[in-house]
Formats: structure tokens, sequence, C-alpha cells
């Protein structure tokens, strides 16, 4: 599979991806672009288990797991609600998303596929709702703290790009669960 291109135990073990290990990856990625779940599921685990990443790694990660969830799983190009469970137990298992790494995979996933189960465009927006009420999770990390009930830009964005991504085969509705969100 992709992730015997690298020593897994390896990075673990010094607690950093490196540049060089995200290009092993990219041309064992170039070369077979198949991914196996065991695969994914060990690059969510380096993602988790090491605080240090070279800047190439976040855009890394999202390309091959969104390839992966969107178009190497059945149904292709669609996330049904198998997928959709797969990606909130991995990427907020406890419904919040941890880092801004598994949030721009949750915003990919939902924007390449053609369809998207309401409850996995309620969860992506939750965050969101979580960041303007709470001041938690990934739209808040790193960042200097909002106001109380403050929308940042930055939220507006995020809105914007999963309200979008959610449109799917032409639907230009918004949901019941993204208007509870919303308001």
């Amino acid at each position: 599979g992709l992730i015997s291109s690298v020593s897994v135990a390896e990075i673990k073990a010094r607690g950093s991806i490196k540049d060089a290990d995200v290009s092993k990856l990219r041309k064992a990625f170039a070369e077979d672009s198949t991914i196996m779940a065991e695969d994914a599921d060990a690059l969510l685990s380096l993602n988790d288990s090491c605080p240090v990443h070279d800047p190439a790694w976040p855009p890394c990660l999202v390309e091959v797991l969104t390839d992966y969830i969107v178009d190497q799983v059945e149904p292709f190009g669609y996330l049904n609600s198998d997928k959709a469970r797969w990606l909130r137990d991995r990427l907020g298992p406890g419904g919040k998303v941890e880092g801004n790494v598994k949030l721009d995979l949750l915003t990919s996933a939902i924007a390449r596929s053609r369809w998207v189960p309401q409850s996995l465009a309620a969860f992506a927006l939750d965050q969101v709702r979580r960041a303007v009420l709470d001041g938690t999770g990934p739209l808040r990390a790193g960042r200097t703290p909002e106001a109380p009930y403050v929308v940042a830009e930055f939220d507006v964005v995020a809105l914007r790009k999963i309200l979008a991504a959610c449109e799917g085969d032409g639907a230009v509705a918004i949901s019941p669960a993204e208007v509870d969100v919303l308001f």
C-alpha cells in the first residue's frame, strides 16, 4: 500500500513529518494512487501523533484522503451515510473536529462529492457554530480569541465553503439542518 513508502514507526518515534516523508508519499501516490483503508487510517494516525510537520503535509494529507474517501470507496463520487460515518469517526469522534487539517479534509471531501448527506453538512457547519458560540475548534486554534458570539471573517469563509460544497447536483436550497446551525 501507499503507506509502505515511509516508515510509520520511525516518523512516530521522532514526532515529526518531514518534507522528505511527504515527498516519498507523493511519489508513491503518483505511481499508484490506490489507497487501502489501512493506509488512510495510518496517515490519520501519523497526523495525530506528530505535532510537528512540514508545511507540505496538510495539503498532501487532504489530497490523498479526499481522493480515497470520495473516489476510491464505493459509491464513487458520492459521500453516502457510511462514508459520512467514516469521516465523523476519524475527524471528530466526539462531535468536534480537532485541527485545521482535519477540517480542511472534511470540507475538501464535501466539495469534491456530487452528493453529501445532510447529517455530514450539519456536522461540518456545527464546527463553525462551535467556533462562534464556544470559541473552540479548529477555526479558533492559534487565533486571537474573538468576543463571544462574533462571527469572524474566517467563519464566513468556512460557512460559504461548506454551504457551496453541499449544493451538490444543482441543489440550491438550504436544508433544515443547515438552517438550524445558521440560526
